[in-house]
């Protein structure tokens, strides 16, 4: 068995663990960076987790808002005037 049929053959085991893949590789004694890189080479880059924030997009109102409201991933709440979205952009880089 080649390489990439090992790989294979772990990332479906991995696939059915429930764990995630730094438990998985911890257990079969693999490092994380080369098992991550193995589920997303036989993946072909389309399953990647989402990491932070996720773009949005928006339709017109007739209605302005009085504010924007971001909720960082640790729950922290954040609004801001419409008005001011330059500001809006600064903080969210912050984070």
């Amino acid at each position: 068995m080649n390489l990439q049929e090992e790989m294979a053959a772990l990332v479906k085991e991995y696939k059915s663990s429930g764990l995630t893949q730094k438990s998985f590789s911890a257990r079969k004694g693999i490092g994380y960076p080369k098992f991550n890189y193995w589920y997303r080479k036989l993946a072909g880059e389309q399953v990647r987790e989402p990491t932070g924030f996720l773009p949005v997009r928006t339709q017109g109102s007739s209605v302005p808002a009085e504010a924007v409201e971001v909720v960082y991933p640790n729950g922290v709440k954040l609004r801001v005037p419409s008005e001011d979205l330059s500001l809006l952009s600064n903080l969210i880089r912050l984070y």
